[in-house]
């Protein structure tokens, strides 16, 4: 079969290449030229072309397209737009995102666990996989830790033929993943939370949002869920998990660096602990990995194994080391409610203050500083933010100026930089031996290497010059 794709961007590009994948004759075309798009874009375009996938490029016309058997064409492009009235006028044969799906579903012949939520789906996803690896399976894992377009990871992993050498996948599926992957078959659903955010791509609805998330309900055999979820799926058939004495399905507590979690499923009921070597949001992420693996069906000495093993993941509470007497750590918490519960980890010392370097907030959507800066005012003394967007790559100081500004009523020392190689340097101009540095924002995740760089090379720059 003949295949358009129109739209080169984030939906478009996966569906090219796994239609390609699955046997069809294969042309994606884009108003763009090639050097208009990003970089890392450019490349897996090019990779689509030596996988044999024909390139239209810098064409805004739709009557070029001649002789073909159907058409997919990219969501986000606008629904009055000419290409659209073309298809519907000369009735073409539409390719939905369902029918993506089924391909990739019929693709995927192991199991499937899959996790979304708004919070905590990437360090979920790699304990998750950790406990099964304890248990002897061969894992094909996909997160944000490979991609910041998980749709492409994926795709990457069944050209790859990643999932014909595992037993299990265990998938990270943020909203935009969800809606292309509507039709693939979970064994294994999990929701970890749902919170309010990427609200620009749903018309501000938050109802919306939800409704996107919600999606895997319908792709699950077995359905879990953290009980904040509880009013978002009414009666459905749910196992929930959450902290000690809450009346779920799963309860985890952490007392003396070990994590306990008490369970009672059908047919099934028991108790065990294990050493725990994190903090912060990591022990709710394991409960609600552990739920996942008793769901499953696996035995407790595997879950704990694979509890007491894990060390965490790049980007998320990580401990980059000692700088002259201050504690430097790196995390991605971006959204208001993740920021606390980072924060919180480090506000315990009164002796010592709490040095935070901001990037910029929004990432490829617009978030709200103003009610972040406010949440940084009540930690901090000192609030460093970067206008720099480590995702678009764009400067925007109003950025920076307006987390301060939410951070108004707080006594902290406010500073507005250009950059994190900046960030960093203030960060030890402005704090004495056993305060505590502490990077959040997104950048850890779409930037990481790039972004943890520049701020290193900012705080090896001033040890030189203040300490």
């Amino acid at each position: 079969m003949k295949c358009v794709v129109i739209g080169a961007g984030n939906a478009g590009r996966p569906a090219a290449r796994i239609l390609n994948y699955a046997g069809h004759q294969v042309q994606i075309t884009d108003e763009k030229l090639m050097e208009e798009f990003p970089e890392s874009v450019q490349k897996t375009l090019h990779k689509m072309e030596e996988e044999g996938v024909d390139l239209h490029l810098g064409l805004d016309d739709p009557t070029n397209i001649e002789d073909v058997d159907a058409v997919y064409i990219s969501p986000n492009i606008p629904k009055d737009s000419p290409i659209r009235h073309y298809l519907v006028d000369n009735e073409l044969k539409l390719i939905i995102n369902q029918d993506i799906s089924k391909i990739m579903d019929n693709a995927i012949n192991i199991d499937v666990i899959g996790v979304t939520g708004t919070l905590g789906k990437t360090s979920t996803t790699h304990i998750i996989s950790e406990i099964f690896e304890n248990a002897g399976y061969n894992v094909w894992t996909c997160s944000s830790l490979s991609g910041n377009l998980l749709s492409e990871v994926i795709v990457d992993g069944i050209i790859n033929g990643d999932h014909l050498k595992s037993d299990i996948a265990v998938l990270e599926l943020p909203h935009g993943t969800i809606r292309l992957l509507s039709e693939l078959k979970l064994k294994v659903g999990l929701i970890t939370n749902i919170y309010s955010d990427h609200l620009s791509e749903f018309e501000g609805s938050l109802e919306k949002y939800i409704k996107r998330k919600l999606m895997i309900i319908h792709s699950s055999e077995m359905l879990i869920a953290s009980s904040q979820c509880r009013n978002h799926l009414n009666e459905l058939n749910v196992l929930y998990y959450c902290s000690r004495n809450s009346g779920c399905d799963v309860s985890g507590y952490l007392e003396d660096g070990n994590i306990g979690i008490k369970y009672k499923l059908k047919g099934r009921e028991g108790e065990f602990e294990t050493k725990f070597n994190l903090r912060g949001y990591y022990f709710e992420n394991s409960v609600a990995a552990a739920t996942v693996a008793l769901a499953y069906g696996l035995k407790e000495e595997s879950i704990k194994k694979g509890l007491m093993n894990f060390k965490g993941i790049p980007g998320h509470l990580e401990y980059i080391g000692d700088y002259h007497g201050r504690e430097v750590h790196f995390d991605a918490a971006f959204v208001p409610e993740g920021i606390i519960s980072t924060l919180k980890q480090f506000s315990q010392d009164e002796k010592s203050d709490l040095i935070i370097l901001i990037d910029n907030p929004d990432s490829t959507n617009p978030r709200d500083k103003l009610e972040i800066g406010k949440v940084l005012g009540e930690y901090a003394q000192v609030i460093i933010a970067s206008g720099y967007n480590e995702t678009t790559g764009i400067l925007d100081m109003k950025s920076a100026q307006e987390v301060l500004e939410g951070a108004g009523d707080s006594d902290a020392l406010k500073i507005a930089t250009e950059d994190m190689v900046t960030a960093g340097e203030y960060s030890i101009k402005h704090s004495k031996p056993g305060d505590i540095i502490l990077h959040i924002g997104p950048g850890a995740i779409t930037n990481y290497e790039d972004l943890k760089s520049k701020m290193m090379r900012g705080i090896k720059e001033g040890c030189k010059k203040y300490s």
